[in-house]
């Protein structure tokens, strides 16, 4: 016979494992239930992220087809202007010369969208990142765009090779330097930043710019970077930083600012296209772009591109 005392450690031990299995299997399902939960959303916002393209890209073939159709009318118009101004009366000629500015508003728009609509195919041979941004401030610079602006350039010495071109490069530094100098029309500062590093500091956020306060611009885990770097696989990339001491971006806005015809300029100051063709290109290219707070006040444009491994020199 068995003792009363074996049978009540016996049943004292089982009670103890069934328990602890009871415990074991809600922890576990609960840690399966935030793991489903976490990718539900990524999946959620990698399919907003692909509807919003395949709009965009509706969008922009759409707007292609009217930029031509409305290109010859405008055309036809600012001839028109042309030689009909010498030809009124004094009082009227400031009012030709207002419709020769809205046309060319709507001309620039035209131009904007067919730009923005035109196919992309990333280069082959790559272009040094370094080099586009110097001939950028060169022109801008030769124009006067930036005489009131202060710029900190902090270059990487090194080559920063990247798929695309030169001219592809140099339109999105030249738009991303535009949108900072009409952010600034009483002058401010500009911050040019870029590097070459490893994939690991965009994850832990180990490099910042130098002289950052972690407090006052804290590191963000973004999603659709870790995405991003999810879906490749390089061990180093080239960051670039465009930050300016301007109004800022509004928050809730960081990603409506890239949508084409979305700018708080001023009519005269822009079309609202300027970010989505950044965006575009840098899509092309392989990369992402993305807008926070800067340290300067104002907005910081970055933007990841991986390293074009080909061993072809980069062309000069």
């Amino acid at each position: 016979m068995i003792p009363f005392s074996a049978i009540a450690i016996f049943s004292g031990t089982l009670i103890g494992w069934l328990v602890v299995g009871l415990v074991v299997g809600l922890v576990a399902r609960r840690a399966s239930a935030r793991k489903m939960a976490a990718l539900q959303s990524r999946l959620e916002a990698a399919r907003a992220e692909s509807d919003a393209v395949q709009r965009l890209a509706s969008a922009g073939r759409a707007a292609a087809g009217l930029a031509h159709e409305v290109g010859n009318p405008l055309c036809a118009i600012t001839n028109y202007a042309h030689l009909l101004e010498d030809k009124v009366a004094p009082e009227l000629r400031p009012t030709m010369q207002s419709l020769q500015r809205e046309v060319s508003r709507i001309q620039r728009m035209m131009d904007g969208l067919v730009d923005y609509a035109r196919p992309r195919e990333a280069g082959t041979l790559g272009a040094d990142v370094n080099a586009a941004l110097r001939d950028t401030l060169r022109f801008l610079g030769e124009q006067g765009v930036l005489r009131r602006i202060s710029i900190d350039e902090r270059l990487d010495t090194a080559e920063l090779p990247v798929k695309g071109t030169a001219l592809e490069l140099e339109q999105t530094f030249a738009n991303l330097l535009l949108n900072a100098v009409d952010a600034m029309p009483a002058g401010g500062r500009l911050a040019l930043w870029t590097r070459r590093l490893p994939r690991t500091t965009l994850i832990d956020g180990s490099l910042r710019r130098a002289g950052d306060d972690p407090a006052a611009v804290p590191f963000r885990r973004d999603e659709r970077l870790e995405r991003w770097l999810a879906s490749n696989e390089m061990a180093q990339v080239v960051k670039i930083v465009v930050a300016d001491s301007g109004h800022g971006v509004e928050q809730g806005h960081e990603e409506r600012i890239f949508e084409p015809f979305v700018t708080t300029k001023a009519p005269e100051h822009g079309t609202g296209l300027g970010l989505a063709i950044v965006r575009g290109i840098v899509n092309t290219i392989g990369g992402l772009v993305w807008v926070q707070r800067s340290r300067e006040g104002g907005a910081a444009f970055h933007i990841v591109l991986p390293v074009h491994s080909s061993d072809e020199r980069l062309p000069r």
